[in-house]
């Protein structure tokens, strides 16, 4: 439990994470050891609401060309996807304190 400040990296802004804002579902980054029940415990701590189900992913790592022959690499990540009970709207920018 001590290190739920280190589980949420960011909150994921992409058209489809926020589509699903509407039915209570919002998506997070979050530390690519982190469990589904330390994703929740954090969830409910920040934002002060109650989590119903935790999903989670790894993103795999991409490559694209940076120049001639550069080849950059992104790194791998581990997504979550929150759904809340009763699709309680969150404000994602502003923790609880």
């Amino acid at each position: 439990m001590n290190r739920l400040h280190e589980i949420i990296v960011r909150p994921l802004d992409t058209e489809k994470s926020f589509g699903g804002q509407k039915s209570g579902k919002f998506s997070f980054i979050v530390k690519n050891g982190a469990t589904k029940n330390e994703v929740a415990d954090a969830v409910e701590k920040y934002y002060g609401v109650k989590v119903k189900s935790v999903c989670t992913s790894k993103i795999q790592p991409k490559t694209r060309k940076a120049g001639r022959r550069e080849v950059e690499k992104r790194g791998v990540a581990k997504k979550a996807i929150v759904t809340t009970v009763g699709a309680k709207m969150i404000d994602i920018n502003k923790i609880k304190a």
